[in-house]
């Protein structure tokens, strides 16, 4: 009994003090420690020492910091990392040129006031790959009561934003510029109108201006105009505003502002104006399906588009489409990915032959292809749907005058993101791919049906849309997705029954195609399991998360630029 109490009290000790730091000097630290972390600071003056346990190991925190450069570091008593996050102050001209232009995009020109470059140690998919060491920018603008802060990836691609809300003012409306109409604007759908207003009264946010502003309304919205046409001079409104500074995209627009100049008064847009939208632009993008959520932005770049990637939700998950094409895919989208749940084969060949054989640039499409697209016992009706949607009719309706060519310039993203009725779209799933980071850290198998035989009559399918796209010379790259590697040795390849006999005879068959056609290339992801996509690529069984989305699209894109004679 004796022997029991003393173990408990050892343990209600190391439990206790598990966790607990104490500050220490600097010269307290083991010489093995102090050597690496000198290695990082360097000359950097040391702030503060503290020493505690973490899971039963010793852990050394230091920080370091004078007035350009914060180091926070965590070293285990053997020696390695257990964080390692530095924050330095740097000017605006040291951003990498994609970050300055996410920057530009985000705040216009509104006042720049703190940039940081910030490392830290982890896992990262910042620059596509995967990494040890993440590399990210803070940066702050505040200005005419309205600030933001910004975390964007050494590549531009905007991790995170915190804006502050909205200035809410009660106001009189002064004057109005000249309304716009549908033959001013043509050929254009949007345009936007300034008005000038008195403030009545302050209710929400930092209003920093004399008693008098200028909004920048939608007068035209996607060819609809809008009722504020209608406000008359001395009525009340309740305003939602943003400083009109912070909108890059809104100069490219169309706008009336025949007010009397006046530099001093400051220009505001209203973001929180109720838009009008026609029932028959609603009707429009109606494809019973996710691909509602992608066309209306496919309509927009269709022309410059030079890369689409096609498949089910493992193409929609796993295609970073922003990933191929470099810096110009970065600032003006030529490639997008339409893959959508459920796609079967028969909706991918309806796709391919009434959108993408008419685009006329499109040099490749990606198809993600499951083994299930040829399985003749699977079942699914999204090309049916699509063929009875409103969308599809319009599409059919109206084909010659929305193929017609276009000499306009091509769209870049903060032009598509200037109209609300896309930028919706585009924010939700940029370069039609939706960010998913989540881990499957339980994972587990179950008990598969084994049913596998292809179909002759999608086998059939498949083949004549290779041969449409190679008719056009438009490459098509078909692959095999991963799947998580618990799915290693199973008696099935794919949840959906697909047997170890049967993806060898699938692989063989595409293999076969390959030599066949001169523009279709085979890649085969899949391998049966054995595969060097790691567990924590997956958010579950068959589905890859933004980490290893990141890396098969790195793949992906190093084959198209062998293909194109860019990669060695």
């Amino acid at each position: 009994m004796k022997e029991f109490f003393v173990f408990c009290i050892i343990i209600c000790f190391f439990v206790s003090t598990d966790g607990l730091a104490k500050d220490i000097s600097f010269d307290e630290v083991p010489e093995a420690i102090q050597k690496i972390a000198l290695r990082e600071i360097g000359d950097v003056p040391i702030s503060d020492v503290d020493r505690e346990r973490e899971d039963g190991e010793t852990v050394y925190d230091i920080e370091a910091k004078d007035d350009s450069i914060d180091i926070e570091l965590e070293i285990a008593a053997d020696g390695t990392f257990r964080e390692r996050d530095i924050t330095e102050k740097i000017t605006f001209s040291e951003l990498p040129i994609p970050v300055q232009d996410t920057v530009h995009q985000q705040v216009g020109t509104l006042k720049i006031n703190d940039v940081e470059r910030r490392t830290e140690l982890g896992m990262s998919i910042v620059g596509n790959r995967l990494r040890t060491d993440t590399t990210y920018y803070n940066v702050e603008a505040e200005e005419f009561g309205v600030e933001i802060d910004l975390e964007i990836a050494p590549d531009g691609r905007l991790l995170d934003i915190d804006m502050s809300d909205p200035i809410r003012l009660k106001v009189k409306l002064l004057a109005k510029s000249k309304i716009p109409t549908l033959s001013d604007i043509a050929p254009y759908r949007e345009a936007l109108v300034f008005y000038e207003y008195s403030v009545r009264k302050r209710i929400e946010g930092e209003f920093k201006g004399n008693q008098k502003l200028r909004v920048a309304h939608w007068a035209i919205y996607d060819n609809q105009p809008q009722a504020i046409a209608k406000a008359k001079v001395g009525s009340s409104h309740t305003l939602h505003l943003y400083p009109y500074q912070q909108f890059n995209e809104l100069k490219s627009l169309y706008t009336s502002d025949t007010l009397a100049l006046d530099a001093d008064i400051p220009l505001y847009h209203d973001v929180g104006q109720k838009i009008l939208e026609n029932r028959t632009i609603e009707e429009r993008y109606d494809y019973d399906s996710i691909f509602s959520e992608k066309m209306p932005i496919f309509w927009r770049i269709k022309d410059q588009l030079k890369l689409v990637s096609l498949g089910d939700s493992r193409g929609e998950a796993g295609v970073r489409a922003e990933m191929f094409y470099g810096a110009e895919n970065q600032k003006t989208p030529i490639a997008y990915n339409l893959a959508i749940s459920g796609g079967p084969l028969e909706f991918q060949e309806i796709v391919v032959d009434k959108y993408l054989t008419k685009m006329p640039n499109l040099e490749w499409v990606v198809y993600q292809m499951s083994p299930r697209a040829v399985n003749r016992y699977f079942e699914h009706s999204a090309d049916r749907e699509l063929l009875k949607s409103r969308g599809f009719a319009f599409d059919r309706k109206h084909a010659e005058t929305l193929w017609q060519g276009s000499d306009a310039a091509k769209k870049t993203v903060a032009e598509i993101t200037s109209v609300p009725h896309v930028s919706e779209y585009w924010n939700e799933r940029p370069w039609g791919w939706k960010f998913k980071a989540e881990v499957w850290d339980r994972p587990k198998t179950k008990r598969f049906e084994r049913k596998w035989e292809i179909s002759k009559k999608r086998w059939s399918r498949l083949t004549s849309m290779i041969a449409a796209l190679n008719e056009r010379d438009v490459k098509m790259l078909l692959y095999l997705s991963p799947l998580h590697p618990i799915m290693r040795d199973q008696p099935v390849v794919d949840d959906d029954g697909t047997t170890q006999k049967g993806y060898r005879e699938l692989v063989d068959r595409l293999k076969r195609l390959e030599a066949e056609f001169p523009n279709f290339v085979f890649v085969d992801f899949l391998r049966g399991g054995n595969h060097d996509f790691l567990p924590e690529m997956f958010k579950d069984l068959d589905h890859l998360n933004a980490l290893g989305a990141a890396k098969l699209t790195q793949k992906l894109e190093e084959i198209r630029q062998r293909y194109d004679g860019q990669h060695p």
